[in-house]
């Protein structure tokens, strides 16, 4: 990515009885704090559901990203 670009991206949890979720995002080996929608991480995954995780990244120098998430409960 070049500075200024930006990308989006969105993968799919399949939850069971156990649910999980994200902690963290590493880009180009870095660890990355996302900032959430609404403002708070998620603190769980959602049980017997897909949880839809969606990234905004955006490139604002070398090795610096912003990024910007969510996470949708689809049952």
């Amino acid at each position: 990515m070049a500075v200024g670009d930006s990308l989006s991206l969105t993968f799919l949890a399949t939850q069971s009885a156990t649910a999980y979720y994200t902690t963290g995002l590493t880009i180009d080996g870095s660890s990355v704090t996302v900032k959430w929608q609404g403002g708070t991480a998620p603190a769980s995954g959602n049980a017997s559901s897909i949880d839809s995780y969606t990234y905004v990244i955006i490139k604002t120098a070398s090795a610096t990203y912003t990024v910007l998430g969510s996470q949708t409960k689809f049952a």
